[in-house]
């Protein structure tokens, strides 16, 4: 072998072990200072690693608590849709009518108002003729007679604005309505006459309705006579906006 070869190798083991030499004695020169500084340096280093876990574990309870708050439901508010719905009352149109205008003014009236509209039916039928229908009326009148209806049950309690229609006869309101009022029970209901005569208007009916039904709230009433009945729609409009309709 090539001793310069020999030379080469035994020179590079020489500065292996001398560097293996060196690096221990280092080692061995730390002072317990220095040892005790690197332990707690180490010590400091953990524990801001246990610091910033213990934050994330933080963070991240937080950030569950709020997203728990967000999707708990209320329990305590009241369901408003159901109880507007189950107290909620209806309009009724109520009507007498033996030749037919009274009938038409109700039903445009229902038909404005969306309120349900019944007509009163006697058991009896009137004369067709007008001056015979006016006697038996002004007989009725007379003896306190009260026609018997036909509508037997008519649920009132479901309604709280009650349009109430009839014609005039003898300057009184016609006998059939007065048995309705003698039936049935309008306290504490608003009641909006709506009367039809040849050219007596009201007649001071609106004050036998207030006799009649002292318990109830008797509103503006409107009188449609022979005069104005080709004008009854235009009349009716203004007379429902007067009443909030």
């Amino acid at each position: 072998m090539d001793k310069k070869l020999i030379i080469g190798i035994i020179v590079l083991i020489l500065i292996v072990i001398a560097g293996g030499i060196f690096v221990v004695a280092n080692m061995n020169n730390k002072t317990p200072k220095d040892a005790e500084k690197l332990e707690q340096d180490i010590s400091n280093s953990n524990v801001n690693v246990n610091n910033k876990q213990e934050n994330q574990n933080k963070e991240n309870t937080n950030s569950q608590t709020e997203k728990e708050q967000i999707t708990i439901p209320t329990t305590n508010e009241p369901n408003t849709q159901n109880t507007n719905t189950n107290t909620s009352k209806k309009t009724l149109v109520i009507y007498y009518s033996r030749s037919g205008n009274t009938k038409q003014i109700a039903d445009y009236i229902g038909e404005r108002t969306g309120g349900d509209v019944v007509r009163l039916e006697t058991v009896r039928t009137y004369p067709s003729n007008y001056d015979e229908m006016l006697d038996t009326a002004k007989e009725e009148q007379r003896n306190g007679g009260r026609p018997e209806l036909k509508n037997k049950n008519i649920n009132i309690e479901d309604y709280d604005t009650i349009f109430l229609g009839y014609p005039i006869w003898w300057g009184e309101i016609a006998t059939p309505v007065y048995t309705f009022l003698d039936e049935y029970d309008l306290s504490a209901k608003k009641i909006a006459p709506f009367v039809t005569s040849g050219s007596s208007g009201l007649s001071g009916t609106t004050s036998d309705i207030k006799r009649e039904e002292s318990g109830a709230e008797v509103l503006e009433a409107m009188s449609i006579t022979s005069s104005t009945l080709s004008n009854y729609k235009s009349l009716t409009d203004n007379w429902l906006y007067k009443l909030g309709f």
